[in-house]
């Protein structure tokens, strides 16, 4: 672990592309995989203590009365991760997506990240500055561990909590992962040993290079480097029990990073209003494995549990 933390040292309290030909690379994918997207109605570019966070939304005159999703994606995953998800619920719902402060996209940190009151804050401000009062918050990977953080900081702002192959809230990872991702970490080790790591996540035989959401996923593992808190603190049975809000919880039975089983039963064991399922044959990857199944399960989560919803 020394010769680890020695080989991976970068003196840089904020996150940053290494080298800068790689962000030119990532940049240029982002943009072809924001083009699977619908044209958001308004890109916002969001200052806050700790960075400006860049933010799109989708909202039509049909869904502005509503209540709105917000989206925050897995590590490396950016907002065109949501591009098989986004196009039907913003059809039924005003959606914010974003881009994580500390890690790849079009986001930019300035001030140092240290633990889960500053992921908390950093959110805290950019949804503040959208002057919505409530919403629904949904998160995948990495992100469903800032939402079910979030949650636990500020549950007034959160109409419904919808967690997708949330990592470490309600269990730990599995050794292994963390050993398969220090190539990561790691920019002298061989582009094919991240592009391993990423298959084997996301449950996928191969990467697909003509995939641009693909690709941006592995530019964004190789170019940039992350300051986040390492491997945030696990969500307690604790902090689980203080939700009042209704929760939605997606797992893929086929997940590599946790036993899903498990994981369930600890979450139907704790939050007072739970709806949980296994996806059967679900990957890591869940929302892009089955987007049309997921988004009709949500959009129904969501319906039954906001008054304020379209019908």
């Amino acid at each position: 672990m020394i010769i680890l933390g020695i080989a991976t040292y970068d003196s840089s309290p904020v996150g940053h592309w290494r080298p800068p030909e790689g962000q030119a690379a990532y940049t240029k994918t982002y943009q072809e995989a924001m083009e699977l997207l619908p044209q958001p109605s308004q890109t916002l570019d969001i200052s806050t203590s700790f960075g400006t966070v860049r933010m799109y939304k989708w909202e039509t005159e049909k869904t502005q009365s509503a209540t709105p999703i917000v989206l925050i994606p897995g590590r490396s995953a950016g907002v065109p991760m949501w591009s098989e998800n986004l196009p039907e619920l913003a059809d039924k719902y005003p959606v914010y997506a974003m881009d994580v402060l500390g890690d790849a996209g079009m986001s930019i940190q300035t001030a140092r990240i240290q633990n889960e009151a500053d992921q908390a804050a950093w959110l805290h401000e950019a949804l503040s500055s959208l002057s919505v009062a409530r919403m629904h918050l949904m998160g995948h990977s990495f992100g469903g561990w800032a939402a079910a953080n979030y949650a636990t900081y500020h549950p007034e702002k959160i109409a419904s909590l919808i967690l997708l192959e949330p990592v470490l809230v309600f269990q730990k990872l599995r050794t292994e992962i963390v050993i398969k991702s220090i190539p990561a970490a790691l920019p002298f080790l061989p582009k094919s040993w991240r592009e391993n790591m990423l298959k084997d996540f996301g449950g996928a035989a191969s990467i697909d290079h003509n995939d641009p959401v693909a690709r941006m996923i592995a530019e964004g593992t190789e170019y940039y480097a992350q300051k986040l808190p390492g491997l945030p603190e696990q969500i307690c049975p604790e902090q689980l029990r203080t939700w009042k809000m209704p929760v939605y919880v997606g797992l893929g039975a086929n997940s590599v990073m946790h036993d899903s089983e498990k994981a369930l039963a600890v979450a139907r064991s704790h939050i007072k209003h739970i709806e949980a399922k296994n996806w059967k044959g679900g990957a890591h990857s869940l929302p892009m494995d089955f987007p049309h199944e997921i988004n009709a399960s949500i959009i129904a989560f969501i319906a039954a549990n906001d008054s304020n919803t379209l019908r």
